[in-house]
């Protein structure tokens, strides 16, 4: 299979991009989660408060602990501010030029709710992206460009851990839940029933988990629920690929996607389901090849079961009738 690669100054920028978000991110989601400290006085007495947002709590009564601690705070916050500010003017430049050399894959509304769930803390520690748009971060590890009718999508798959969901009361989800944090990317978004939000341009978020004996739907402020799909615990396994890929926008967004292996013998053991809609069944072995040939091409990973021992019978099955030749071209 022929993939079209990126060209040199693609690559050039797409590396200049990644390495800027590289510092960009850590240090806007630090001074995101700062804060400020203020002092408030009440009956003439001085209370040190931690502000987020809305939200404000009192650390208690002027002492000189507190003075060192709001010190302290505030050169960091200063410190933070002056770097992400200068980080983003640089991201704001190389926008236009990310769009101009089409680097730009994903969808500007995916990208958006990617970020927030990266706010959260959620994508890859509960959250990952599956379907079409995790094309974009294979692109992206390889440096290629996929056919627009390979990655055409109009919805965003995301796939549950539902080993996990138990912790989201503990995990800092916050109190609206997955359809607030859907809400934030674009107040469009409604849901019936709590399933597949949609907003106003059509774009649907389709939200699976796995199926578990013990499985408990997030309902507890989500707004929405997981729907249990079989076969998706396959895509858990394995260590994730968590890589930066660019939005329509032109600006880097953070995306975490199964396994590249996993996924594409995932894509072809659905195809082969008696129970899988007969129109989705050829796009999901196509989605299958182009991933399998990306790994095979560029990434070169094995394609044995030693080297992927989180694989199910079900998916070795897969591996065994499909990609015989496959594993016979790497012995060679």
């Amino acid at each position: 299979m022929d993939f079209l690669e990126l060209s040199n100054e693609q690559r050039r920028q797409l590396i200049d991009a990644q390495q800027v978000f590289a510092q960009y991110r850590p240090g806007s989601l630090e001074l995101e989660r700062l804060g400020s400290l203020i002092w408030q006085t009440s009956k003439g007495r001085r209370y040190l408060c931690e502000q987020h947002q809305k939200v404000r709590k009192s650390l208690g009564r002027e002492t000189s602990e507190l003075r060192a601690k709001k010190e302290k705070h505030d050169a960091r916050k200063k410190e933070l501010t002056t770097a992400v500010k200068g980080l983003r003017k640089r991201l704001d430049a190389m926008a236009p030029v990310n769009r101009a050399l089409r680097l730009g894959r994903i969808p500007a509304i995916a990208a958006r709710i990617l970020r927030e769930l990266d706010r959260e803390n959620l994508l890859g520690s509960h959250i990952i992206v599956a379907g079409t748009n995790a094309l974009f971060a294979y692109e992206a590890i390889t440096g290629t460009l996929l056919d627009s009718q390979h990655v055409a999508t109009r919805d965003a798959d995301l796939l549950w851990d539902s080993n996990q969901s138990l912790l989201l009361a503990t995990t800092g989800v916050p109190r609206e839940g997955l359809f607030g944090i859907l809400r934030r990317a674009d107040s469009s978004f409604k849901t019936d029933y709590g399933l597949n939000p949609t907003n106003d341009d059509g774009y649907i978020v389709d939200l699976h988990c796995a199926e578990n004996e013990n499985f408990q739907t997030m309902k507890v402020n989500s707004g929405i629920e997981a729907t249990q799909m079989p076969g998706l615990q396959w895509l858990l396994a394995p260590p994730h690929l968590d890589t930066v890929i660019i939005a329509e926008d032109g600006y880097p967004v953070r995306i975490v996607v199964p396994e590249p292996r996993t996924f594409a013998l995932h894509k072809l053991w659905v195809s082969q389901r008696d129970d899988r809609d007969s129109l989705k069944q050829p796009r999901d072995r196509e989605h299958a090849l182009i991933v399998a040939g990306l790994v095979d091409k560029y990434l070169r990973r094995s394609w044995t079961t030693r080297d992927m021992p989180w694989l199910p019978k079900e998916l070795k099955a897969i591996l065994k009738s499909v990609f015989k030749d496959l594993r016979r071209k790497k012995k060679k």
